[in-house]
């Protein structure tokens, strides 16, 4: 995007203790964080805001009250879609490794920040909390995070450049209404090879990605409080109740409950 701020990772982090450190920061809508990768593990939490994070596997969008988990030595980047107010905290291998229920700690996974997991990401913020309280909030943090579910806000993306530039050039026009044929026009392919050399890519046919990859768009509007009816004519949906069956069938809840909760309603 022509008026990204591009910014290298911020080294203004707070260490609390032995294991772990935090930082909180304001950022402005449209800033970059150019690739990068820490040795430690790192949790963002959203407290508002939605930012999009891309690795070379994909991309993940965190809207409000949702936390990511990027684990140790994994590049990534971070593009503020909106005025983001973050809450980073960098666990040290050393201190992952003691907290025995952790599991899937090398893997990119973003979740609900549930109640208690908001509650432990303030007191570590907290700085009349003795040592002793932010050791057993930092250990029942990671433990928290292991236990929540993941959320489906990862969009694979292809590997091949010409498959790429196609599907990221789409993402940028939002041109959900485009056909098959035209999206393999941008990638100088038929509509035949361009189905089946994306299938065997991304491991899914384009027409699922396309539809997640809608759902993930509508993330950013639904944060900046768009209508359904607003946010389903945007991404080409033929109505409000089209959009709300597609999003719960891939996130599990209305877009209603999404935005102000963040919980499944299922019931």
């Amino acid at each position: 995007m022509s008026n990204q701020k591009s910014q290298k990772a911020s080294p203004e982090r707070h260490s609390i203790g032995a294991g772990w450190q935090v930082l909180a920061k304001a950022q402005a809508q449209g800033v970059y964080l150019a690739p990068h990768g820490h040795l430690t593990g790192q949790l963002i939490y959203a407290v508002s805001g939605v930012m999009q994070v891309e690795t070379e596997s994909g991309q993940w969008t965190i809207p409000p009250q949702r936390a990511l988990w990027i684990p140790p030595q994994h590049v990534h980047a971070v593009r503020m879609l909106s005025d983001t107010e973050m809450r980073t905290i960098y666990f040290e291998p050393h201190f992952i490794a003691r907290c025995e229920e952790v599991q899937h700690w090398r893997d990119v996974q973003v979740t609900v920040a549930s109640p208690l997991m908001q509650e432990l990401v303030r007191g570590l913020f907290d700085p009349h909390n003795s040592e002793a309280a932010h050791v057993l909030m930092a250990s029942l943090l990671l433990q928290t995070l292991c236990k929540e579910k993941s959320l489906a806000t990862n969009l694979p993306m292809p590997k091949d450049e010409r498959l790429r530039q196609a599907v990221t050039h789409l993402i940028a026009i939002n041109g959900w209404h485009l056909s098959m044929l035209d999206v393999a026009a941008f990638a100088a392919m038929s509509a035949r090879s361009f189905t089946r050399h994306f299938s065997a890519d991304v491991g899914m046919s384009f027409r699922v990605w396309k539809q997640r990859a809608r759902i993930i768009a509508s993330l950013d509007l639904l944060a900046a409080n768009r209508s359904i009816k607003y946010i389903a004519n945007e991404l080409g949906f033929l109505s409000s109740a089209a959009y709300i069956a597609a999003f719960r069938e891939q996130l599990h809840c209305t877009p209603k409950a999404f935005r102000s909760t963040g919980q499944d309603d299922r019931g």
